[in-house]
C-alpha cells in the first residue's frame, strides 16, 4: 500500500487564469481557499469558490479562471493508486466514474478538509524511517474522509449568463462534428452569425478562443481512441485532423509526447500527464 503515486501542490496567484485547457489521465481534487472564479469543464461553466469542493475526472477538459488573488490545494490521483488504496469494502475508485462533482462545504467542513490537505502536505515521503507509511496514512484519511461526501454530489446548476446561452449550442455543434472540418467561417455560417461575432461571445462566455476549443476537444478525442487501440493515422483522421504529421506535431505540442508512445504507455499501463497540468 506504499509508493502510491499522487501529486498534490498548494498553490498560490495573484492573478490566476489556466494558461489554456487541458485534461489529464488523473483525477483532480481541487479545493480553492478563495473566491471567485468560473471552472470551465466539457461544455459548461460552473462557480469557482472558497467552501467548494470539485472533482475533475480524467480525460475531462476543463480550465480554471479566478479573480483576483488566487488559492487552492489540488490533489491530482490516479485511477490505479485509488485501486491501491481500496479494499473489497471500500471501493475509492467509484470516485472517478463521472467526469465532474462538486460539493458545497459548511465552515466546519472546510476547516476538517483543510486540515487533512495540510497533514498530507506535511507528511511528505522524504525517504526517512516511516515517512512513506506516514504519508499513505494521510492520504487515506483525506480520501475517506471525502469520498462520501463526493459519491453523494453532482456537478450542481452550471452558469447560465446571455453570452454563455448564445454559445452553448455552438459547443453542441463543435462537439458533435469533430471529425468534420470546421472553421471559423464554416460555424460562422452555420449560425448565421458573423465570424468577428462568433469570435467575440465565444471568448466572453468560454474564457477562450473558437480554434483553442476545436484542437483540445480533437486531441482529447484522438487520446480516446488512442486507448481503444485505433492506429495513430485512423485516431487522426476520425479526430478531424486532416493531415497526419500536423496531428502527430499538435498532440505532442499538447500532451508532451506523440501519438504512438501515448498509445504504446497506455497500453503497457503508464499514465502520461500532460506538462502543464501541476499547475491546476
Amino acid at each position: 500500500m506504499t509508493n502510491v503515486e499522487f501529486h498534490l501542490q498548494l498553490n498560490h496567484n495573484d492573478t490566476w487564469n489556466m494558461s489554456r485547457l487541458h485534461f489529464h489521465d488523473h483525477y483532480e481534487l481541487l479545493l480553492p481557499l478563495t473566491s471567485p472564479g468560473n471552472i470551465f469543464v466539457n461544455d459548461q461553466v460552473y462557480p469557482l469558490r472558497r467552501g467548494t469542493l470539485y472533482l475533475i475526472g480524467e480525460n475531462t477538459l476543463h480550465r480554471t479562471m479566478a479573480t483576483g488573488f488566487h488559492a487552492r490545494y489540488v490533489l491530482h490521483i490516479s485511477h490505479k493508486a485509488l485501486a491501491q488504496l481500496s479494499t473489497p469494502q471500500t471501493d475509492l475508485t467509484q470516485l472517478g466514474q463521472v467526469t465532474f462533482r462538486r460539493s458545497e462545504l459548511n465552515p466546519e467542513q472546510m476547516t476538517e478538509i483543510i486540515e487533512l490537505f495540510q497533514a498530507l502536505e506535511r507528511n511528505k515521503n522524504d525517504g526517512s524511517f516511516g515517512s512513506d507509511i506516514r504519508q499513505t496514512v494521510a492520504l487515506l484519511n483525506l480520501l475517506l474522509r471525502l469520498a462520501p461526501t463526493l459519491n453523494a454530489a453532482t456537478a450542481g446548476e452550471a452558469i447560465r449568463n446571455k453570452d454563455f446561452l448564445r454559445v452553448s449550442p455552438i459547443l453542441d455543434y463543435i462537439r458533435d462534428n469533430l471529425s468534420e472540418p470546421l472553421s471559423l467561417d464554416q460555424i460562422a455560417g452555420h449560425f448565421y452569425i458573423s465570424k468577428h461575432y462568433l469570435c467575440r461571445i465565444f471568448k466572453s462566455a468560454t474564457g477562450f478562443s473558437v480554434m483553442e476549443y476545436i484542437i483540445y476537444s480533437r486531441v482529447l478525442k484522438a487520446r480516446q481512441l488512442l486507448q481503444d487501440g485505433i492506429s495513430v493515422q485512423q485516431a487522426g483522421e476520425m479526430s478531424g485532423f486532416s493531415d497526419n504529421s500536423h496531428f502527430i506535431r499538435t498532440f505532442g505540442h499538447l500532451t508532451g509526447v506523440t501519438p504512438g508512445k501515448y498509445a504504446k504507455e497506455y497500453q503497457s499501463g503508464d499514465q502520461v500527464l500532460l506538462r502543464e497540468n501541476w499547475n491546476g
